[in-house]
């Protein structure tokens, strides 16, 4: 498993060449970074194309949506591999979502209804827009580091308390759990719910304050003795 930070790149292909190369010369200066998605795939991988795609968009840290032309590839009536991406990180990550839509052209019918999902005014996402790559460039590197900063949680003056929770509610005993948290002046309740169970964990704030580590490592006994 990589340790660096992998962002995906998805959009129809055709269409989309300089301005995929445009991000890709973006995160060329980021040592940190791997962009996935962004060539064919070139070696060989345990699965067909669809589904390793699908496995990318569901385990990537940050997923980059260009929005063009084009629907593209329809892997079933209606659907198309681009939109299957989408749907598969809404489905287990919304919060790592950027979108970004080229307005110098004309998008195709089926495409209009795509950005129409996309950017729905109750659900959907912020879209940013851009006419030339020089511009899309500019955008993806803030719009990244922002979001970047907004993970990390710098300046926003947190407690042990604060990062203690933000970090405990990433970590899963299993890949279909559920976590749910809440915070009194005294302590610190974690609920997992997996496999039809329910687990709950709790943590005096003084001892979250004294030994932020030796409560993480706690946890994850916890997870080890549940599995």
């Amino acid at each position: 498993m990589t340790e660096k930070i992998t962002i995906m790149l998805s959009s129809t292909i055709s269409d989309m060449e300089a301005d995929r190369d445009a991000i890709v010369r973006v995160f060329e200066k980021y040592p940190f970074v791997e962009l996935v998605g962004a060539k064919p795939i070139q070696k060989s991988v345990a699965s067909n194309p669809f589904a390793h795609t699908l496995n990318l968009a569901e385990n990537c840290d940050f997923y980059i949506l260009l929005l063009g032309e084009r629907y593209g590839f329809e892997i079933r009536p209606g659907v198309s591999a681009t939109e299957a991406e989408f749907d598969q990180v809404v489905k287990t990550n919304p919060t790592k979502v950027l979108v970004f839509k080229n307005t110098s052209v004309s998008p195709e019918p089926k495409q209009v209804k795509f950005i129409n999902k996309v950017g729905d005014y109750y659900k959907g996402f912020w879209i940013s827009e851009y006419a030339y790559s020089h511009m899309l460039q500019g955008i993806v590197e803030e719009s990244f580091l922002a979001l970047l900063k907004e993970r990390a949680s710098i300046g926003r003056k947190l407690s042990y308390v604060d990062h203690f929770v933000r970090l405990a509610i990433q970590r899963y005993p299993a890949q279909d759990a559920l976590v749910y948290y809440s915070v009194t002046k005294d302590i610190v309740d974690l609920t997992y719910e997996f496999h039809g169970v329910i687990h709950t964990v709790q943590f005096d704030r003084w001892a979250i304050n004294k030994d932020f580590w030796g409560c993480i490592s706690n946890l994850e006994e916890q997870f080890s003795q549940w599995a």
